[in-house]
């Protein structure tokens, strides 16, 4: 949470950090945009320790300035173009401004380093400043950064909004199975009930896009994978493919809102009718997720987790990344991520390397283990974002059921 920048800043001896303005806007530069909380503007985020922040910021976005609580500081403070004239080269010219701002506003000793900027021209700017103070220590973090510390751990008002977007989110997939099941069945495709079209993974994602726009939501690289593709954890899904009855589908969504904030959630489906296989398979996935999620403890280190997993998965006879690697059938990932202002935030249940997460209150995550089989056809996983709350109770994100089969409604067409 914010409250715990100065802490996290003494606990790292950084006497000031700089967020870099965005790159892009929103989600582009999540952390400029943990500061200013959606406001689309450019600027710069300077707070020294113990102090509030401030947002350096052109006098044309006053007012979105202004609203996002920081302490506004007018760029046009300093005379950009006396300098420009002091120092015709241009990267000089920057150096020297940025040089002018740090001094004026009183940083210095060891300033932290964030935000998303262009690798090149930033380092050039640094190198510069470097130079031009010596008396300044820029630090970069490489692991668990600052900014991803405090980030980790929600707030009430970051949380509403990430229950807001959860609960459209599940509106939205409902919707896409509202869709399927008014189908009618044509042979194997999935046909529409009035005109007898195949309906396709194109149709839905059109229902997806409409469904998204219309809850404010914006969702990219949605995944509706069907058949094989199901079985490639981040394959999307063919536009062109016709809905078949029996395939596994691979529903995974994860859309922000205008503020920036994510849900992730993924359910997999069958239409009509699902195999034995995929039935015993389907349920051993979600075997694996009630048994994890019951075990969930406040202050418990991640990694077990992650292990109890593979464990589950191992003894029902599914090779895991516990102990094969590479690996490309089987459970093939780690059971969870960070969330927030990005769909992959710095937390995790390690697969590989454990980095000491553990489940703090606070924190927002996701639960999704799978099961990827592409040579038989198929692939399962389940997914829910979970909020550990700050009485060490857990909560799920995702109000949404979680039933393999979507049954078609529609009357079959003749001869079928």
């Amino acid at each position: 949470m914010q409250r715990d920048l100065d802490r996290l800043m003494s606990e790292r001896h950084l006497d000031a950090i700089v967020v870099e303005g965005p790159d892009g806007l929103g989600s582009a530069n999540p952390a400029f945009n943990y500061f200013v909380r959606g406001a689309h503007l450019t600027g710069l985020v300077i707070k020294k320790r113990n102090e509030p922040a401030m947002l350096i910021h052109s006098d044309w976005e006053l007012l979105q300035a202004e609203a996002t609580g920081l302490v506004c500081v007018s760029s046009s403070r300093w005379n950009i173009r006396e300098i420009s004239r002091q120092f015709p080269e241009r990267l000089a010219a920057r150096v020297e401004l940025r040089r002018q701002m740090l001094t004026d506003l009183g940083v210095t000793g060891r300033v932290g380093l964030y935000g998303t900027v262009q690798i090149g021209p930033f380092l050039a700017l640094l190198r510069g400043l470097e130079a031009a103070m010596p008396e300044l220590t820029f630090v970069a973090e490489f692991d668990k950064d600052l900014i991803s510390a405090a980030r980790l751990t929600k707030d009430a008002a970051e949380v509403d909004v990430m229950r807001a977007v959860g609960r459209k989110t599940c509106e939205v997939v409902q919707a896409a199975v509202d869709f399927i099941a008014a189908g009618v069945a044509n042979g194997d495709d999935v046909c529409d009930a009035v005109t007898g079209k195949p309906l396709t993974i194109g149709d839905v994602r059109h229902v997806i896009d409409r469904e998204l726009a219309a809850r404010g939501l914006v969702g990219e690289g949605t995944i509706f994978a069907q058949g094989r593709d199901a079985g490639l954890p981040h394959a999307r899904g063919e536009d062109s493919m016709v809905l078949q009855r029996g395939q596994a589908i691979v529903f995974d969504i994860f859309p922000k809102d205008a503020s920036g904030y994510y849900h992730d959630m993924t359910r997999t489906f069958a239409i009509d009718y699902a195999s034995p296989e995929l039935q015993q398979v389907y349920a051993d996935v979600l075997g694996s997720f009630n048994a994890v999620v019951g075990e969930f403890e406040a202050g418990a280190p991640t990694k077990p987790y992650q292990t109890m997993v593979c464990d589950y998965f191992a003894a029902r006879g599914h090779d895991t990344i516990a102990t094969k690697y590479p690996i490309e059938e089987g459970f093939i990932h780690s059971l969870g991520h960070g969330l927030g202002l990005e769909v992959h935030e710095d937390f995790g249940f390690p697969s590989l390397t454990d980095r000491g997460d553990v489940l703090v209150p606070g924190a927002v995550f996701t639960v999704e283990p799978g099961l990827y089989y592409p040579s038989k056809g198929y692939g399962v996983r389940i997914e829910d974002t979970y909020w550990c709350r700050p009485d060490g109770q857990f909560e799920s994100l995702t109000d949404f059921s979680k039933e393999l089969v979507i049954p078609l409604r529609g009357t079959r067409l003749s001869g079928n």
